[in-house]
């Protein structure tokens, strides 16, 4: 499991120095799940240090030197980014444009709703256990912190269980958050490990 002392992995000096000449602000320390598309692939990704300029994040799988992706961070728009370079599971990359990363420390975004996770898109078949009922379920889409789900039965708000999905010997923890109609969403008393969220969107 990733813990918050890994973050303090310092950027290579070369990439610290030119995120410098290019009158960037320091990189500052974070630890945020974000979502990588390179090519057609959607992956997660764990945000570590973050400038206007660039990143350093922990991929399950890591990219290559040269590879360009669409990076997308809590605050922060979609952004397009080439990986400068690779340690083991982290990489460093350079924004094509520099960021208004002061938006990533902010609660609540510009138009007032509260600024949530990437959200990743999965069909998946899912069974909830919900004040004692259990019934089936499709996951619509997942982030670290919740999932949005489709059920035939009737749920309510506030209503606490867990969620288990077919495909992986896991039991997530958490609380019914808002429903319309068939839909509604479930959050998670604790937020998905890096490689538990990889592993739901490898599947």
């Amino acid at each position: 499991m990733v813990t918050a002392a890994d973050s303090r992995l310092p950027l290579p000096a070369d990439a610290a120095a030119g995120d410098r000449r290019a009158g960037g602000k320091r990189h500052q320390s974070v630890l945020l799940v974000g979502r990588a598309r390179i090519g057609t692939t959607d992956t997660a990704c764990l945000v570590h240090d973050i400038s206007r300029n660039g990143m350093m994040a922990r991929f399950p799988q890591p990219p290559s030197v040269g590879d360009t992706l669409i990076v997308e961070v809590r605050g922060l728009a979609p952004a397009r980014a080439v990986i400068r370079w690779v340690r083991g599971h982290k990489a460093g990359m350079q924004f094509a444009e520099p960021q208004a990363v002061e938006n990533v420390f902010q609660i609540r975004r510009d138009d007032g709703l509260v600024a949530r996770p990437p959200r990743f898109a999965v069909q998946a078949a899912a069974v909830l256990r919900l004040d004692g009922a259990r019934f089936p379920a499709t996951l619509l889409d997942i982030s670290a912190g919740g999932a949005k789900l489709m059920a035939e039965r009737p749920v309510q708000a506030d209503q606490t269980g867990q969620m288990m999905l077919a495909d992986f010997d896991m039991a997530l923890f958490g609380k019914v958050r808002w429903v319309k109609g068939e839909q509604f969403g479930f959050r998670f008393v604790a937020p998905l490990p890096l490689l538990t969220l990889a592993q739901i969107l490898a599947r």
